[in-house]
């Protein structure tokens, strides 16, 4: 009966570990003609369940899943759809397409505990982003499988899609980051078919769990980035008993009021590159007057509306707005990597030569309309963010700063005539949490600060914090992912409480 045990215990890896150890090592290796063909049946039934668990995510699913293939994954992958109101307190109103996918297990035995991805912007999808997860969480996809779920407004899920950049009014983002006539035009659009109080974090928190009951998943392992971090919050608070492990990189306190905080943050990103590029041989030798040039771009021409440039494809000079330029660069800080551009790019500008610049803006545009929910973006950052601003505050956190005030007018703008969701009361308070998890920043993110971190991580009781040395936003290494692979297997933050990383080295500069 040897034989036998081994394969009862290999077909039925769908069904409980403790009733499998009672079916193979309790009935079936007793002796008997008729224990032995009760056996046989039960291996033979065990089977089925374990064929039948290739097709579901686990075996108490309610949500039908087909296979499906996502774009270079070459893993078993299903598919499905939750419907779920779009206002929960109107269950027979308008109704939203929840679009899940789940790479299974490679193994073909996936525990109850699936990693799943909540997606930062806010405004990105999680299931167009499966073939840079799979091989980034590919360790640990062995045994457990990759759950991407699209965040209602975004996807495959009602995407609530704005085109901010125009090829017909190229010049409006040569000025604004937020075009007024765009926002407001793309408003009055998603009006007339979506209830755009109805996407905030507490809806897609409502949305996961559903999915996490229709999937019979037990508790979820959340692996989030930037603002995926406040899905991350919102969650671990509203369903805590649901929650195993949870990844938080570049942490978004719920209460940090979105571009508040920008201007000195970039402040402190932008000295700091001017201070490494003078510190290296070559980026000095090319650009000894580095900081001098910076300043005399942003305080001459642009300070004065009087840059005009060529539009690509076109005779006619167009204004190009300080701010817009400053912000550009904001967006360029984020990693070292493409911040190692920037010196190079200051000096031509310098120069007179405002191509790369004007470039860099306009492709930037296209691609946010491309990747990107913007009204996903401005129906959470116009509820949660923007209305908790103070004047008071906008004087002291952009006071002496490269980027001002812009952004945060720009937003304010953008918001003004966007519908609100009211949030419940407390809704922006400090999570408290028992959950085991990591959080990990870069030293040279120009979009999260240090300081994001120390305040989201003294809530959870147990987490340990890793800083990455020359690493910016949301970023990854080797030495992280062993980290959370420790998490995940062991449940706990006890072996990596004390752990660091290597710095890893800045790119070379753009010379």
């Amino acid at each position: 009966m040897k034989s036998d045990v081994a394969s009862c215990r290999t077909a039925a890896s769908a069904v409980s570990q403790a009733t499998i150890d009672w079916l193979c090592c309790g009935y079936c290796s007793g002796s008997g003609s008729a224990r032995r063909s009760v056996c046989t049946s039960i291996i033979f039934v065990a089977l089925l369940v374990a064929r039948a668990g290739d097709v579901t995510a686990a075996s108490s699913s309610t949500l039908p899943l087909t296979p499906c293939k996502l774009p270079e994954v070459s893993r078993p992958i299903f598919c499905g759809v939750l419907q779920v109101p779009e206002n929960p307190r109107r269950p027979d109103g308008r109704s939203l397409p929840i679009h899940v996918a789940v790479i299974s297990a490679s193994s073909g035995r996936a525990l109850s505990d699936p990693i799943v991805v909540l997606m930062g912007g806010p405004g990105e999808d999680a299931i167009g982003a499966a073939s840079f997860y799979v091989p980034k969480l590919a360790s640990l996809l062995t045994d457990r499988d990759l759950l991407l779920v699209d965040q209602r407004g975004t996807g495959r899920s009602a995407a609530l899609t704005c085109r901010l950049f125009s090829p017909h009014s190229t010049a409006d983002s040569l000025v604004d980051v937020f075009s007024p006539a765009a926002v407001d035009k793309c408003r009055r659009r998603l009006n007339r078919s979506a209830d755009l109080t109805q996407y905030t974090y507490p809806y897609f928190a409502r949305d996961l769990e559903e999915v996490r009951r229709a999937l019979g998943y037990g508790q979820l392992n959340l692996f989030a980035g930037s603002y995926g971090t406040r899905a991350a919050q919102v969650y671990a608070r509203e369903f805590r008993q649901n929650v195993r492990t949870a990844y938080l990189g570049s942490v978004v306190p719920l209460d940090a009021d979105g571009p508040l905080y920008f201007a000195k943050t970039e402040q402190t990103a932008l000295e700091g590159l001017i201070g490494s590029c003078e510190n290296e041989t070559a980026c000095h030798r090319a650009f000894p007057n580095l900081s001098i040039e910076l300043r005399q771009i942003l305080t001459s021409g642009l300070a004065s509306g009087e840059v005009r440039v060529n539009i690509p494809g076109s005779n006619s000079r167009v204004p190009l707005g300080r701010g817009r330029v400053v912000e550009w660069f904001r967006s360029k800080l984020y990693r070292p990597r493409s911040a190692a551009d920037l010196p190079w790019v200051i000096h031509r500008a310098f120069l007179g030569d405002w191509s790369p610049i004007v470039q860099g803006i306009l492709e930037e545009a296209r691609e946010g309309d491309e990747d990107f929910s913007w009204g996903l973006f401005f129906a959470i950052t116009c509820s949660e963010d923007i209305p908790f601003i103070q004047e008071r505050d906008v004087v002291r956190e952009t006071r002496g700063t490269f980027l001002g005030d812009y952004r945060i007018r720009e937003q304010q703008a953008a918001c003004k005539q966007w519908p609100k969701s009211p949030l419940e009361s407390g809704y922006r308070e400090r999570v408290l949490s028992s959950v085991p998890t990591l959080f990990v920043t870069g030293d040279r993110d120009g979009g999260t600060p240090l300081w994001f971190t120390d305040q989201v991580a003294r809530g959870f009781s147990h987490h340990a914090t890793i800083v990455m040395r020359g690493q910016g936003h949301t970023e990854w290494s080797d030495c992280i992912a062993r980290a959370y692979e420790v998490l995940v297997r062991s449940g706990a933050v006890r072996q990596i409480e004390s752990q660091s990383c290597p710095e890893i080295p800045l790119p070379p500069f753009k010379i």
